[in-house]
């Protein structure tokens, strides 16, 4: 028989099962749906058509009783019972590993005669053959992995082309200053419009990457029904064999995500919905008891969040209870007791997470939702996602999972710290903050900030990665920082610079960096550089053992040896400015001088100062325009203005009131005193 039959047969039968094992399930529901039935019947009679023309006698007997049992409920003779619904899927299940030995060559697996017998006799017991793609097989099929390592290869291709587009706009820039530096040269002409020719070519070559990039991974893009089609099989099997009843329902399965997620969330999904039907859910009786319908409901709902997917997991189940989780923390040495009383409860709920919990002992004191889940959370943060918990007691749980559409490119917050870049996938970034000295407060021997009213622990990336510390603080006494999001916990990470966000490549670590702390894989940037992305978990594990940062004190030795203040003395008499100078320095002021109003103007365009010291009469610019314009300027509108003239008369003080000053001082009755005490009550 020619391969190519074979291949039309295979990809047919497969369509076919599909429909027809989604089908039997959807019809337990609905048992009278006489057009689902004849589809059904359809599936069926096709199979038993299809192989029997190439010979395939045992995938063609099975399907051909299969068609007798749906024929007869369509004609009203057998109803759709659940003895009915276990020989439709068993005998579904029977066929699928016929037809996945024909595609690997092989002979049946079991005796189909046998199998024949006793689903004649109705025998459900004798009818156990397992579907061919059982749970542990994690793969999304053979002929997609195949066209998807090209794919893979394709996308990393494109990944260099990114990379090296942005080295193309680094180049630009440089060239815009090389036109700027060469303006008066009679080529400036032609190097300005080769610039803008470039620009524009480098424009274009962005346009058709991001459109190659897009296709590319759209064809590397795959349904959640992918991998979610075979759950409502999953949990009535589960939910039976415990007693139960439990209805899934899913919801947003066609939105699309990167295969390799897929292939990843997969085991997760199944430990998931394992621990909600084997312990989530109280059995019928016990759900009356308590005033609910007794048959259960599990959700998956998918839906779009920004650049990410949210996945939540929900159950109407018996729910967590922190108290039994802190005790049966406790009983496993996972956390000590006084860490247990300082928990809050919806915190206590994040210990099933934590290695070393989820036992058969610790599942049957904390209702068994701590089973599997430290898994989950590990397989998640690999795949650069987050795992959040919500549960209330008697009324369900509630397990929120958030991921990247795609891994091969992220956005990306980059931030200088010790003489390297670093990249924080900004699915973990909150916010960026300045940290000021009156901000950081001592708590238990480790400094914390404020945050809109939540106390959030603030430490060092550079002493986290044991790199020398830069203590150099900016001029108006902050430090910034980088709030990170994990779950529910927030931490500050203090860095030397904030260097803007976009889009990255990730290029992941060879095998022999796999377990390095903090890192998961790396970037080029637009300069050539490579730049590290960090893992943010890894910090939020490390953060809690790590030492003080040491701001505060920094920032008290700062303080200990800084100016009292930035001063700018403004008169066109040399004596006069001498004068007010010296004694403004004399008394621990850092003071510059201006000869006229308009050369104050170009200081103040370059310098922040405290407070201005202006004379009236001078040329060009006086004083009180002086006064008018500062007062217009954004970083001015508040800085003191202290006015020193010889005009004495009330107008003249009026005057320089109404254009903004705060002390005016008449020269004649002019001492150093009056200066300094004007200057201390103003800035202190």
């Amino acid at each position: 028989m020619s391969g190519k039959y074979l291949d039309i047969f295979l990809r047919e039968a497969e369509e076919h099962l599909t429909s027809l094992q989604q089908g039997v399930l959807r019809l337990e529901k609905e048992p009278g749906n006489k057009v689902l039935i004849h589809e059904l019947l359809r599936n069926a009679h096709t199979l038993k058509g299809s192989a029997r023309m190439l010979g395939f006698e045992g995938v063609s007997n099975v399907a051909h009783r299969l068609e007798d049992l749906l024929k007869e409920m369509e004609e009203g003779e057998r109803e759709m019972d659940q003895s009915a619904t276990d020989i439709l899927l068993r005998g579904s299940d029977a066929i699928s590993r016929l037809v996945g030995a024909l595609a690997k060559g092989e002979p049946p697996p079991f005796l189909v005669d046998e199998f024949l017998d006793a689903l004649d006799r109705g025998d459900v017991a004798g009818l156990e053959v397992k579907s061919s793609a059982g749970p542990e097989e994690e793969g999304l099929g053979d002929t997609v992995r195949a066209r998807v390592r090209t794919l893979d290869s394709m996308v990393n291709l494109l990944g260099e082309l990114i990379i090296n587009k942005k080295r193309l706009e680094s180049r630009v820039i440089d060239l815009k200053s090389l036109v700027r530096s060469t303006g008066g040269s009679p080529s400036f002409r032609e190097l300005g419009t080769f610039q803008r020719d470039l620009e524009d070519d480098v424009l274009y070559l962005d346009y058709i990457i991001q459109e190659l990039h897009g296709e590319a991974m759209a064809l590397r893009m795959l349904p959640l029904r992918t991998i979610t089609d075979g759950f409502q099989r999953l949990v009535r099997d589960l939910s039976r064999t415990q007693g139960k009843e439990v209805d899934l329902v899913i919801e947003g399965d066609g939105i699309e995500l990167d295969r390799v997620l897929l292939e990843s969330l997969k085991p997760m999904f199944l430990h998931m919905l394992t621990n909600a039907v084997d312990h989530g859910i109280e059995p019928p009786d016990v759900r009356k008891m308590h005033g609910k319908p007794g048959k259960a409901a599990i959700t998956i709902s998918a839906r779009h969040e920004g650049d990410s997917v949210q996945i939540v997991v929900r159950d109407d189940g018996r729910g967590m209870d922190p108290g039994r989780i802190r005790q049966a923390a406790l009983r496993r040495g996972v956390i000590d007791k006084e860490e247990a009383e300082l928990l809050r409860d919806d915190e206590a709920l994040y210990l099933t997470l934590r290695p070393g919990f989820s036992t058969s002992e610790t599942v049957t004191d904390v209702s068994g939702r701590g089973v599997g889940l430290d898994v989950v959370q590990k397989n998640l943060e690999r795949v650069k996602g987050t795992l959040s918990l919500r549960s209330s007691v008697g009324v369900g749980t509630e397990i929120t999972l958030r991921l990247p559409m795609s891994l091969s490119v992220v956005e990306a917050l980059l931030v200088g710290c010790g003489g390297e870049s670093y990249a924080i996938p900004v699915s973990y970034v909150l916010e960026t903050i300045k940290v000021r000295s009156d901000d950081i407060v001592t708590v238990g021997g480790k400094e914390v900030v404020s945050l809109r009213g939540a106390t959030v622990p603030l430490v060092s990336l550079a002493v986290l990665f044991g790199l020398p510390e830069q203590k150099t603080l900016l001029d108006t006494g902050k430090v910034t920082a980088v709030v990170l999001r994990l779950r529910e916990q927030l931490l500050a990470c203090t860095v030397d610079r904030h260097q803007g966000s976009g889009e990255i490549v990730v290029k992941q670590l060879g095998s022999q960096m796999k377990k390095v702390t903090f890192i998961f894989g790396a970037t080029i940037l637009g300069d050539g550089n490579p730049a590290l992305i960090l893992n943010v978990p890894d910090l939020f594990a490390h953060a809690e053992g790590t030492t003080s940062t040491g701001f505060r004190q920094a920032f008290a030795e700062q303080e200990a040896t800084r100016v009292r203040g930035r001063i700018l003395v403004v008169d066109d008499s040399i004596t006069t400015r001498t004068m007010e100078r010296s004694i403004l320095v004399s008394h621990g002021y850092q003071v510059e001088v201006a000869i006229s109003g308009e050369d104050a103007l170009e200081k103040v365009a370059g310098f922040q100062f405290d407070l201005v010291v202006s004379d009236v009469e001078m040329p060009g610019i006086n004083g009180f325009e002086l006064a008018r314009r500062l007062r217009g300027m954004e970083n001015y509108r508040e800085v003191p203005i202290i006015i020193v003239s010889s005009l004495s008369r009330d107008e003249h003080k009026r005057q320089a009131l109404d254009a903004g000053a705060q002390a005016y001082i008449v020269k004649g009755s002019f001492d150093q005193g009056t200066l300094l005490e004007t200057v201390e009550s103003l800035i202190g």
